[in-house]
């Protein structure tokens, strides 16, 4: 099979008036997995390299559909099957032209699926290719970064232009690929750009696959994770938990939503959790340790719980999580002075210097009191105590529910309401 041939099978197509039909045939010829496409190793095999400028039927309605199909045969021809680095140039040339092509309000849809599937493979390749080359290029990963705005410019057109069912049906994949690479690029506050965009769309998130719709989900809730927005990020890793069958994503998952439920004052399932995924040893070190701060937070056992830290600090940090766990400090001391008042037989007034706060060491021993007293004042600014000091060593509780749930309490301080700044989902 020649250049030819190619050519008359895209001409073919020209003449289909079904869509679907249509649809499929242009993705089964312009697609460059070699796998499915006979065409790659057929123009590859018997062209001389120098291919000319080529025409089809749509040209006139659809000028830059012939981009399409030169830098495709391009590729064909020229491509390295032994160098990813020598033939990256031609597959980004090509997944450029689609773009543009992609523009064209009559036909670009039939690219929907090609666009897609380029997308999926180049993006692995420009990974690689910015690992190999990081120390040359001094960390620039260029092609990542490139791969960005093209995705970009992609996703703004159907964003702008969502009428077309085909376009709207990869907004969404394009949109989590770009969260993709803007972590991988190191710059995740970007995918905020996505996530405000896909809210002020006309879409539906039920219109989208599940996997779509999961991935999304994940990524909104790493964005509210590293901003510090708990509830948020806590609401949307638990969706994703309850919506996927994978053990790999579940694992994933929970390794985000547990130190997050802790936070937030949700004690996870320890037990269910070591028989459903203890099987893998890395997953059972993880449950192991969250299951010993889980109990240090819940007696309010502020020592162990900085043990743990200190012996497993280099464990937290490889899995990111090292500084979210500064913010269990204060849960630990609302349980420590629930526990102390429980003890006192919960009177109406708490005695702080009956709760033994733990002091750091570069306290000077004159600053005891205040460092108590602050942690304290915190405790009530944050509502996690109800009451109010009196004198200068008890805190007068309110009659009704002086320790409220934490969870409870943080849900409608930060989350209650939101719902509506995401109404697309």
């Amino acid at each position: 099979m020649t250049v030819s041939d190619f050519i008359r099978e895209i001409n073919k197509t020209h003449a289909i008036t079904n869509n679907d039909q249509k649809f499929q045939a242009l993705t089964k010829l312009l697609t460059i997995s070699p796998l499915e496409n006979k065409f790659i190793s057929s123009i590859y095999n018997t062209t001389n390299h120098k291919v000319k400028n080529v025409t089809t039927q749509y040209d006139e309605e659809w000028p830059a559909f012939s981009l399409v199909v030169n830098s495709f045969v391009k590729f064909c021809a020229e491509m390295d099957p032994w160098s990813a680095l020598c033939s990256f140039d031609l597959l980004t040339t090509y997944l450029n032209d689609l773009s543009v092509a992609f523009n064209n309000n009559t036909y670009g849809w039939l690219l929907s699926n090609v666009i897609k599937s380029t997308i999926t493979m180049v993006i692995p390749i420009s990974i690689k290719l910015d690992y190999q080359m990081f120390y040359k290029e001094q960390g620039g990963k260029y092609r990542l970064n490139y791969m960005a705005s093209v995705i970009l410019k992609i996703f703004n057109n159907i964003r702008i232009n969502d009428s077309n069912v085909y376009k709207k049906s990869i907004i969404l994949y394009l949109g989590n690929k770009l969260c993709f690479i803007y972590w991988k690029l190191d710059n995740p506050l970007l995918c905020i750009n996505i996530f405000s965009n896909m809210n002020n769309t006309s879409l539906k998130m039920k219109e989208f696959p599940l996997s779509e719709q999961i991935k999304y989900k994940y990524y909104l809730g790493k964005f509210y994770f590293i901003k510090y927005e708990f509830i948020k990020s806590f609401e949307n890793f638990e969706w994703c938990l309850l919506h996927t069958s994978s053990l790999k994503n579940q694992k994933l998952i929970l390794e985000n939503l547990i130190p997050i439920s802790l936070i937030v004052g949700k004690r996870p399932d320890f037990t269910y959790l070591r028989s459903k995924y203890g099987n893998e040893l890395s997953m059972l070190e993880f449950l192991n340790l969250f299951a010993q701060v889980s109990n240090a937070v819940k007696v309010g056992d502020y020592n162990t719980f900085k043990k743990l830290i200190n012996e497993n600090y280099k464990y937290l940090k490889n899995k990111g999580i090292l500084l979210i766990m500064n913010k269990i400090d204060i849960l630990i001391l609302r349980n420590l002075s629930y526990k102390v008042w429980s003890i006192q037989g919960k009177q109406q007034n708490l005695n702080i210097n009956l709760v033994p706060i733990p002091i750091p060491n570069s306290i000077p021993p004159n600053d005891h009191y205040f460092y108590k007293e602050n942690v304290f004042v915190t405790l009530i600014d944050t509502g996690l105590i109800k009451g109010k000091l009196i004198g200068s060593n008890s805190i007068a509780l309110s009659k009704v529910n002086p320790f409220p749930d934490v969870f409870d309490h943080y849900y409608k301080k930060f989350y209650n309401g939101s719902r509506s700044n995401n109404g697309w989902m």
